[in-house]
């Protein structure tokens, strides 16, 4: 594939159909990135070394490519913004994407200025994260370090995907302080809440799950009902 290796804004996408991802790559393209396709993830690891892409994006038709096993796999050697673009994908499949890795998860269609609103939150999120102050917080047995990435509690290490990270780091900053759904969703997703979508309590319960509460009874990170979450009360 040709491609500039003078572009400084690499962006590098992952489809099932190269037809499919014009619009995407267009839209890219006109917002300043400079877009290399490629039809299966371990060419996309096999550039970003060389590359250095600002952003990976995994675009299908309909879920005839595995997005969930494309985001694990990527997400072994590549940590960098991950945006992945599916048609008429339901709650669950978008789920499953953002669980195995994915910074956001975006149904199509969708209008060119909205994706490159998504796709610009996703990177300020990044950039935010990447260049502000590292910070380790502690709460009882709980451990979250931001420059690191990573997470202990009651001494033993606990896996979580980037948003998991993400949700955490978020929480542990606010300790003590009970939030919204509405606050949490809009600093997980940079958009407002809609109402409807279920992921952060879907994710406030892996949370919970991984960091070992007892579901019935958390005492680390609580519902606060009819208001939000609370960590650390």
């Amino acid at each position: 594939m040709a491609f500039s290796m003078e572009s400084e804004r690499v962006v590098l996408v992952l489809t099932d159909d190269a037809q499919n991802c014009d619009g995407t790559v267009t839209c890219l393209s006109e917002d300043g990135f400079s877009p290399a396709v490629y039809h299966n993830a371990e060419e996309i690891l096999g550039v970003c070394e060389e590359l250095v892409p600002e952003l990976v994006v995994i675009d299908v038709a309909e879920s005839s490519l595995d997005v969930a096993s494309s985001c694990r796999f990527l997400r072994e050697q590549y940590t960098g913004p991950l945006v992945v673009l599916a048609e008429h994908a339901d709650e669950m499949f978008q789920v499953l994407g953002l669980e195995m890795g994915a910074d956001d998860f975006v149904v199509k269609p969708i209008s060119a200025t909205l994706l490159r609103a998504r796709i610009r939150a996703v990177l300020r999120r990044r950039q935010l994260a990447e260049t502000g102050e590292d910070a380790t917080i502690t709460l009882g047995s709980l451990e979250v370090d931001s420059g690191r990435r990573e997470v202990s509690c009651g001494g033993k290490s606990v896996d979580l995907t980037s948003k998991e990270f993400d949700l955490l780091w978020y929480l542990a900053r606010h300790a003590r302080t009970v939030l919204s759904r509405d606050q949490i969703y809009e600093a997980l997703f940079g958009l407002e809440y809609n109402g409807v979508d279920r992921s952060v309590d879907i994710y406030i319960s892996r949370l919970r799950n991984k960091l070992g509460e007892d579901p019935s009874r958390p005492q680390l990170l609580k519902t606060v009902r009819g208001v939000g979450y609370l960590l650390g009360g």
